[in-house]
């Protein structure tokens, strides 16, 4: 690899003053997970890698005015722990145990897996279902939030401007909802998403109520689930709406198949081409097993 300057900036004035120097061709370092096997597998023409580890405000998870802050160098690991996040954004704390290997969750950033723009990232998603928002720090030492559904343009592409590393991330509480998040991969641990689902709800006379839900790892952008509630709100949830929803979701899935110009790298039997439509009916009862559990939880 031919890099000609290493930055490491330890405060916001000298991140603006290093972000000035950024091109095109520049990288930003935060956790290594996904930067450093890059780097190890092949040749990459870099200009600068600006390191951000060092940034005390990149850190830190807090409650401020109405949301929680969360520090984008924060790792999955210290998410997956952390008291604020299991109280108010259970499906978070869920997807942030379940990335990669315990290796990985300590090192791993949230800001480094949503800069990456990875169709099967877990955060994303997510942050859909909480109507979080992403801050935004540029060259000039000022800040700009933009919505999650806004951040991703496409696989491996995000509003990020060359000049621009993200700070933090917003999420809005809302204390009387619950949530969760399940994934299908191809092993329990260390596996990247086929398909991820994450839910939340409010409880209401022993119902599910107000019920929002995302679909992730299936098109180039997380979905919203505008069906969840008609399914699945203030009524007695039976198989007959688990697996109305199974079938609300496999056929989302077939017409994105279908309507899909870019067509595998690798051959694959047909079969194979239907996996997910037919696999999501176990994620959609693992999900709603959960949520009932929860519910139980809280009597």
């Amino acid at each position: 690899m031919a890099c000609e300057t290493y930055l490491q900036p330890s405060s916001l004035t000298e991140l603006a003053e290093d972000l000035g120097k950024m091109t095109e061709k520049s990288l930003v370092l935060a956790g290594g997970t996904d930067l450093m096997v890059k780097l190890r597998s092949r040749p990459v023409d870099a200009d600068c890698i600006l390191s951000i580890c060092k940034v005390p405000d990149m850190k830190g998870i807090e409650e401020r005015d109405g949301y929680v802050r969360i520090g984008a160098m924060e790792t999955h690991g210290e998410l997956a722990k952390n008291p604020l996040i299991e109280e108010y954004f259970q499906a978070l704390s869920m997807a942030c145990d379940h990335v990669g290997s315990k290796q990985i969750r300590n090192k791993g950033t949230i800001g480094g897996s949503l800069g990456n723009a990875s169709v099967a990232g877990d955060m994303l998603p997510v942050l859909y279902l909480f109507h979080g928002e992403i801050e935004l720090y540029n060259q000039n030492g000022t800040s700009r939030r933009v919505k999650a559904e806004e951040f991703s343009l496409g696989v491996g592409k995000t509003v990020l401007e060359t000049q621009e590393v993200i700070l933090a991330i917003w999420i809005p509480i809302h204390k009387e909802r619950k949530s969760c998040f399940v994934k299908l991969g191809g092993r329990r641990e260390v596996t990247i998403a086929e398909i991820s689902l994450a839910m939340s709800w409010e409880s209401q006379r022993g119902a599910f109520h107000q019920v929002d839900g995302i679909l992730g790892a299936v098109d180039v952008k997380p979905i919203y689930l505008e069906e969840a509630d008609e399914i699945l709100g203030d009524k007695e949830v039976g198989e007959a709406e688990k697996d109305q929803l199974s079938a609300s979701l496999s056929e989302r899935i077939r017409i994105i198949r279908e309507n899909r110009k870019r067509q595998p790298k690798l051959r694959i039997r047909d079969c194979e081409k239907v996996y997910k439509e037919r696999a999501v009916k176990g994620v959609v009862y693992d999900v709603l097993n959960i949520m009932e559990e929860m519910e139980r939880g809280y009597e």
